[in-house]
């Protein structure tokens, strides 16, 4: 699924007739629409090769995308803000889409994250990618308020990234770990997601509340701080802070 487009894009899939109705199936039922289903036969390989539309190799096109507010950082507000690539921390980076994107835009990017298999992913995606990150397990919610990244040390990123995930416990350790004039890029489920057709979040444990981060990180310089609503209704921060 990490490796798939956005839902609103519209599919055409080429491949032998079992593989194709495991596809469309797989997909349909996860919200896709599927075009087109072309067989894929010599016949059509000489067709494609005579028209010069056949390619070949092991080069690989990439269907995903990131966040959008991570590509708003990178194209709009880091070349406004004279920010430049530097080491960056994607904290609970699930299958690493948003850490891989901006590694190819020059981040040396470490994922941390609990899972073993999200991690996988995001090794798998760099490969493809053709990038080199660095990956951490870690249960980012020890008991009795331990600091999950105490090994790292003060003033160890430029840059910190999270999305949809809220923990708040993190929220001095993100301090900690930032160097002067390092940025926090930010986005999450805000308090109106239980409200939604997908109601979910629901537990106020992981829904920020209006204007929550800027509070937070009240002395930050704020860079974006506005909400987004995502395709499927639910509402979302996007917040980018120099600290």
């Amino acid at each position: 699924m990490h490796e798939l487009p956005q839902r609103n894009r519209v599919l055409q899939l080429c491949g032998n007739p079992n593989d194709l109705q495991q596809a469309s199936t797989y997909l349909h039922d996860r919200g896709y629409t599927v075009a087109e289903q072309i067989i894929w036969s010599p016949a059509l390989r000489q067709q494609l090769a005579a028209v010069g539309e056949l390619e070949t190799g092991t080069h690989s096109v990439s269907f995903w995308q990131p966040t959008p507010l991570w590509r708003r950082f990178v194209e709009d507000i880091a070349p406004t803000q004279a920010i430049a690539a530097g080491r960056g921390l994607d904290i609970a980076c699930g299958a690493g889409r948003d850490l891989i994107y901006l590694a190819q835009q020059g981040w040396q990017m470490t994922g941390i994250d609990r899972s073993a298999d999200s991690l996988q992913r995001v090794t798998g995606l760099a490969q493809q990618a053709n990038v080199a990150v660095k990956t951490l397990q870690r249960d980012l919610e020890p008991a009795e308020g331990a600091d999950p990244l105490a090994d790292f040390a003060d003033n160890s990123f430029d840059l910190i990234s999270v999305g949809r995930y809220l923990h708040r416990p993190l929220f001095p350790v993100m301090r900690r770990l930032l160097r002067p004039g390092g940025i926090l890029l930010y986005q999450t489920f805000m308090l109106g997601c239980e409200q939604t057709a997908i109601g979910r979040p629901r537990n106020p444990a992981f829904l920020l509340r209006p204007a929550e981060l800027k509070t937070e990180f009240s002395t930050a310089d704020i860079l974006l701080d506005t909400v987004e609503t995502l395709a499927d209704g639910r509402p979302v921060a996007a917040f980018v802070a120099r600290l």
